[in-house]
């Protein structure tokens, strides 16, 4: 009876706790975000390109909404080399119907065609369709046994593993509930 009850005030204790870190979470967004929660889309940074031009120094090219920019990257810090309208995206005009590739349908000479050429001997078809084939190459099978070790009490002693160290865990938990 007394470990249902610890274990509920754990589970409710832990419910509050998460329900006060939501509610907090939530104020702190409104605060700090003037009251707009949704509706507010993030800026797309797209990396073109970086090159690297020493130790710790490099250039990128990004394209933020819509702007390319080059910026020079080193250990000291970021800065604006130059700034230019991104180029339009390639765009393919399609002014005609499109024909799609399309694969036959098998058939089922197709497919006795098949079967006959990876096949010894296959029962049901004619004679003379009958091929037979080199057996295809199998790996061998791992000759070696698996040995199941049950370890002994003695290798368990003292490991999380070990029927003792439970026992006795549960009976340091009794005496000190007792106490």
């Amino acid at each position: 009876m007394d470990t249902l009850l610890i274990t509920l005030r754990v589970a409710l204790s832990l419910g509050v706790v998460l329900a006060l870190m939501w509610v907090l979470h939530r104020a702190s967004r409104k605060r700090f975000t003037g009251g707009r929660t949704s509706g507010r889309r993030a800026a797309s940074v797209e990396v073109v390109g970086r090159q690297g031009i020493g130790g710790k120094a490099s250039v990128v090219v990004v394209d933020v909404e819509g702007e390319r920019l080059v910026l020079g990257v080193s250990e000291h810090g970021v800065s604006l080399l130059t700034s230019a309208q991104a180029p339009a995206p390639e765009l393919t005009i399609v002014t005609g119907p499109v024909s799609l590739p399309v694969r036959p349908a098998p058939s089922a000479d197709a497919f006795r065609q098949e079967l006959a050429l990876h096949a010894d001997a296959t029962p049901g078809l004619p004679s003379d369709t009958a091929v037979t084939a080199e057996p295809l190459p199998m790996r061998p099978r791992n000759r070696r046994q698996q040995r199941t070790v049950v370890p002994t009490a003695a290798q368990l002693q003292g490991s999380i593993l070990s029927a003792e160290t439970w026992r006795q865990a549960a009976a340091a938990l009794r005496n000190r509930r007792a106490g």
